[in-house]
């Protein structure tokens, strides 16, 4: 059985210490701004990613709509101008992203511009030297008639990656 609480004032009172205040440590001038700078980071890479992201919305948005281009057959002009101005604002948003530049020589490959097809591979080279880029200069020279760079850019294709070899016209290798 509970023992039965008492109803007058005086046996209810308890005893209350009042706690001393906790002192609230000061931060300084210094660790304060370092905060800020720490938020101003944040933020900016939050807006990095952001741009990252719509970068890669373009590229692939231009990928979708050359290779529908390429399974109908067709190559409008105005298609490929589009695309060349979408892969541009992206190269502004990711001028990391080596896919921008390559998607960029596709497109000048398909609008028969080898000169600047390889002015574009050669952008796509200095970001990221991939075995494909070479084979892709390559392609991009012989539509300018430079076979001599051609066969330099397949032979450095071929090298580091033979399997690429089948793809190499055979009077270039």
């Amino acid at each position: 059985m509970k023992p039965k609480r008492s109803s007058r004032p005086e046996a209810r009172r308890e005893v209350r210490r009042e706690a001393a205040p906790v002192p609230v440590p000061r931060r300084s001038p210094l660790a304060w701004v370092a905060v800020l700078l720490l938020v101003l980071a944040l933020l900016a890479q939050t807006g990095r990613l952001r741009d990252r992201l719509t970068a890669g919305r373009m590229l692939r948005q231009v990928e979708l709509v050359s290779m529908a281009m390429i399974a109908r057959g067709e190559m409008p002009g105005r298609l490929l101008s589009g695309n060349l101005e979408l892969l541009r604002r992206a190269a502004v948003l990711d001028p990391t992203e080596v896919g921008i530049p390559i998607a960029r020589g596709t497109q000048y490959l398909l609008l028969g511009n080898g000169s600047s097809a390889a002015a574009a591979y050669g952008d796509a080279l200095e970001l990221e030297p991939r075995p494909e880029i070479h084979l892709n200069l390559g392609r991009a020279f012989v539509m300018a008639g430079e076979t001599e760079k051609a066969r330099e850019h397949f032979r450095l294709a071929t090298r580091l990656d033979p399997n690429l070899a089948p793809l190499v016209p055979a009077e270039l290798r």
